[in-house]
This record gives structure tokens, sequence and C-alpha cells, in this order.
């Protein structure tokens, strides 16, 4: 039964290290709001901020993404971080392809 049990922990402990550090390699018709809305990923398109974040030093403008970049998922984010994020999401504005947005760069900055 102990040998189980250690069996069963491993093998959580290895599940969670998996979700915590996982990728995601962007398609044709991707956008970050499609991208967090899939249920794989975060369940909610408002996340989108999260995915910014965590890939900003791949992603120049959070509208424009392409096919074949592979971003960070973060699957450990605090209850404090997602909350952000879907305020920047809900009040970000409207979008423009080739301009980082002034809201962004401060929601980078948090």
């Amino acid at each position: 039964a102990r040998q189980q049990a250690e069996n069963a922990l491993a093998q959580h402990q290895a599940e969670m290290a998996k979700m915590q550090s996982a990728n995601y390699k962007v398609v044709h018709g991707d956008s970050l709001w499609r991208i967090s809305g899939k249920s794989e990923i975060y369940g909610n398109p408002y996340e989108w901020p999260l995915i910014y974040k965590a890939n900003h030093d791949k992603i120049k403008d959070a509208d424009l993404i392409f096919p074949g970049q592979v971003f960070a998922i973060n699957h450990s984010a605090s209850a404090a971080d997602i909350a952000a994020a879907v305020k920047h999401a809900k009040t970000r504005g409207a979008w423009s392809l080739g301009k980082v947005e002034a809201s962004d760069k401060a929601y980078l900055a948090q």
C-alpha cells in the first residue's frame, strides 16, 4: 500500500510539473484570445494577458502573433494575477496591428 501511495504521489507531482510548464504552438487563425479560451489552456478568453505577460519577449504586439511561435502557458498564476489579466483584457480598449498599446505596456510593468 505504501508503494502504491508513493507511486501515486510521484505521478501527481509529475503531472503538476507538466501542467505548470505547458507550451502551446500557434497555428494559423490563432489569437491570444482564442488560445486562452481553449479548455485545455484557461477556458476563459479574458485571461489572454497571462499568455502575453509570460511570453512578452516573443510577442512584440499582443494583437499580432504568428503560426509556429511557441508560447509558455502559466498554469500556476495566482488569483490576483488572473484578476489583473481579466481586468486588463476588459479595459484595454481597441486593438491596432503593429502598435504596442500603452495599456499593454502598463500591464507588463505590473
